[in-house]
């Protein structure tokens, strides 16, 4: 693909940030890790006061990153499990458009954004999990050291470019040494990374240096612990506040956390921090607890929202928030807008750069469609949904169960307790979701679906 300059592709494409685009292109940093809720932020605990659930945990160098840049506080992926989440990320597309709808399917679809950087002169390297099945290609990439399927905390064996090696360390650790290397290495040209961190998947080993803390924490259970699903699921255990696991998930985010602070510092070593685009999300949400449920795969909100910060020192402003609904769908087209590389694919997501502006444009997002497939592997636990959330409100259809349908007053019930479905007051409210979620199903070709209440 011939090189497109940033003026270009502003002419090309009309774009609205335009006009607050430095004429230099920036390096792209995309960090994502795996299963991080929302609220896993030290800012949004604080944030929270006394609603905060788990006001122990911090990550002071996530917080500075929301420091130095913009913090999304409504961000929500439109399929909550890791690689279609991800297959998102890369493409712009939702599950139905790429067609990735498990855990187990490659993902090599050329319409991403490191094919198109790439084809502009961008070097372009991938570091840590993948998350494909057991794909072995990281398609786009020029530059791969990365693990397959899972892999392990402890001493894992990452594929460097196709060969086999062994490592030493904890996982995020060794992702994050070799990305940093990789930074100074490139520092003369533009570069584009993406870096997928184990973190805080299960089975949670946290590294050596975190496996003592928070000894004496206990987490309170979710207030809407007993607001069960519709669908059959696993009798919810008997709380206990200091589970192990759960108190792992925090340690393993807390050695995330390390690393993001060694690559914010080497990029203002390396003179890098003001022309560095640094994007950091989650691929998904995760229950500790909420309606009884582990896991995802579902579409209450600790499950489809995710922390999403934007760095990027020559356009975003510090400190910067932003209320404005964003997706994982959006990253493709946010990069690509700063890269000043044109998208040459259908996609359903939007670049985020007038947003990270300070301006909310007036045909911007007010609702989004979110999807879930039953997964062969589980057949007992996961089911086939559709929904629709908007700004202030949900509906869930279950295709088959019209007896399941669930909608949500989120701004009343925020912690989703109360099924409005049958409710003659919000018969308003449970008309406009349906026609509205109706128009989201047929442009995503389900057509034929039964109606429900």
């Amino acid at each position: 693909m011939k090189r497109v300059s940033l003026a270009i592709a502003c002419v090309l494409f009309a774009s609205t940030s335009c006009a607050a685009q430095p004429a230099q292109r920036p390096n792209v940093i995309v960090i994502v890790t795996d299963d991080q809720r929302f609220d896993a932020l030290g800012v949004v605990q604080r944030e929270q006061g006394d609603a905060a659930r788990f006001p122990f945990f911090q990550t002071p160098n996530l917080d500075r990153l929301a420091a130095e840049g913009a913090r999304f506080r409504n961000a929500f992926v439109t399929h909550s499990l890791c690689s279609p989440s991800r297959a998102s990320m890369l493409s712009g597309k939702q599950t139905f458009a790429h067609g990735i709808r498990d855990n187990r399917t490659p993902f090599r679809s050329e319409h991403t954004w490191a094919h198109a950087l790439r084809d502009a002169g961008y070097r372009t390297g991938y570091f840590g999990k993948w998350h494909m099945g057991k794909q072995e290609d990281r398609p786009g990439f020029t530059d791969t050291f990365t693990f397959v399927d899972q892999g392990v905390y402890p001493n894992c064996r990452f594929l460097e470019n196709g060969v086999s090696v062994d490592t030493k360390g904890w996982v995020d650790d060794v992702t994050t040494d070799r990305a940093i290397a990789y930074i100074r290495a490139n520092r003369g040209q533009p570069f584009a990374m993406f870096v997928g961190f184990k973190t805080p998947h299960d089975v949670r080993t946290p590294a050596p240096r975190h496996a003592p803390r928070y000894a004496d924490v206990s987490i309170e259970p979710p207030v809407n612990r007993h607001a069960r699903p519709p669908f059959p699921a696993p009798p919810a255990k008997p709380w206990n506040p200091r589970v192990p696991d759960t108190l792992n998930y925090f340690r393993c985010l807390q050695g995330m956390d390390d690393n993001i602070g060694r690559v914010l510092d080497t990029l203002a070593a390396t003179g890098l921090s003001d022309d560095t685009l640094i994007i950091f999300a989650s691929d998904n949400g995760y229950y500790l607890g909420e309606h009884g449920l582990g896991d995802k795969r579902s579409a209450y909100e600790e499950s489809i929202r995710i922390p999403l910060l934007v760095r990027y020192p020559r356009v975003v402003r510090a400190g910067l928030l932003i209320d404005a609904l964003a997706l994982n769908l959006d990253l493709t087209a946010t990069i690509m807008e700063y890269a000043g590389v044109p998208v040459r694919w259908s996609q359903q997501g939007r670049s985020l750069a007038p947003l990270l502006s300070g301006t909310t444009p007036a045909d911007w997002r007010r609702d989004f469609f979110y999807e879930n497939y039953r997964d062969p592997e589980y057949p007992d636990v996961t089911f086939d949904l559709v929904a629709i959330r908007t700004e202030r409100a949900k509906r869930v259809e279950y295709p088959g169960h019209p007896e399941w349908t669930q909608v949500f007053d989120l701004v009343a019930d925020t912690h989703e307790l109360q099924n409005l479905v049958a409710e003659p007051t919000a018969a308003d409210l449970i008309n406009d979701l349906r026609m509205r979620l109706g128009v989201f199903k047929r442009q995503a070709g389900m057509t034929g679906a039964p109606v429900l209440p």
